[in-house]
């Protein structure tokens, strides 16, 4: 083989490799996503780590799809759309990969969520889980007003301020 031919053939192999690689991307784009979670349905699980949101027709179909891997997700919080934790218009859960418990104080806030999607002005009664408190706001990226910290309440509407249908954004202490 030539000096010239030597030199060439690395090249050549680099370019074909290079053509594989984008193929194979290409075709990972265009097929149907395994890992592309369902966002269609009233009941959504916010996975905090993997930053992700799975919706589904019930609170436990969504958070059963959102589980990836051996691992189970902790459950943080769930808003519901109706008062008395009622689940007909909807839920709104945060979860964690592994096990997280919140710690006792208020500060330093442990996780804010800065915008609830479709779940914007929905929450009617909320639940925490796991030693964790939620503090509502009425804008994005937990500003404006807010509320109390809440442990759990039935009703929003009985919160200081009147916080069902509200809530734009929250942290999680």
């Amino acid at each position: 083989m030539s000096e010239r031919k030597r030199q060439d053939f690395p090249l050549h192999r680099r370019a074909k490799a290079a053509a594989v690689l984008a193929l194979a991307a290409v075709a990972l784009l265009l097929a149907p996503g395994a890992a592309q979670a369902d966002t269609t349905g009233d009941h959504c699980v916010y996975n905090l780590v993997r930053e992700d949101l799975t919706c589904a027709d019930s609170p436990e179909a969504a958070l059963a799809a959102s589980s990836v891997g051996l691992q189970a997700d902790t459950v943080l919080l769930r808003m519901y759309g109706d008062t008395n934790y009622g689940t007909s218009t909807g839920t709104h859960t945060l979860t964690v990969p592994g096990s997280h418990t919140c710690s006792s104080a208020y500060s330093p806030v442990e996780f804010t969520i800065t915008h609830m999607g479709s779940f914007t002005n929905k929450a009617s009664s909320v639940r925490t889980y796991n030693s964790c408190d939620v503090k509502l706001f009425d804008n994005d990226s937990a500003t404006g007003t807010s509320s109390t910290w809440i442990d759990a309440l039935a009703n929003l509407n009985t919160a200081s301020g009147g916080w069902a249908n509200r809530a734009s954004s929250y942290q999680v202490s």
